[in-house]
């Protein structure tokens, strides 16, 4: 797709997705986050730039998350995108809030969209971690986790 990605934040070699590609190659994660589709992080947020390789139009950013909080999987809290045309100078163009309740123990997945349009090169998808796990669950006080996987750009 002539993409590329840098991720600054740093996943766990069991929940890998196949490395950084994972979320830009156009395969999407499933609800059974055990089949292996998922970027996991835990503990930490979550920050990326993908490389477009030239500027170009883009009209949608997306990037698709899982929750399932059981194993301590949560939807991040917000999620937002930048934009840059030189790779080092970036400017906000989105927020997407979280709206799904942090209590459903069902397996979900969610993309966090934005509809633009802009020409550009860079885009920084930054996505904030849920936390620590709340008193009412069995696991209160340990670090939840954050699966991501795909980034779709168009």
């Amino acid at each position: 797709n002539g993409m590329n990605i840098s991720i600054a934040s740093k996943y766990s070699n069991q929940y890998s997705a196949g490395g950084p590609e994972g979320l830009i190659d156009g395969i999407r994660g499933l609800k059974n986050f055990r089949l292996g589709g998922w970027q996991g992080y835990q503990g930490q947020d979550f920050e990326a730039v993908v490389d477009l390789g030239s500027v170009k139009p883009v009209k949608r950013i997306a990037a698709g998350f899982l929750q399932d909080i059981d194993p301590w999987i949560w939807f991040p809290k917000y999620v937002e995108y930048s934009i840059s045309e030189d790779g080092t100078n970036f400017t906000k163009i989105a927020t997407i809030n979280n709206d799904s309740p942090d209590n459903d123990y069902q397996a979900l997945v969610k993309d966090f969209s934005a509809k633009i349009d802009v020409r550009v090169r860079y885009i920084k998808v930054f996505a904030k971690s849920y936390g620590v796990i709340p008193s009412w669950h069995v696991s209160a006080g340990e670090n939840s986790w954050l699966f991501i996987d795909e980034i779709v750009i168009e």
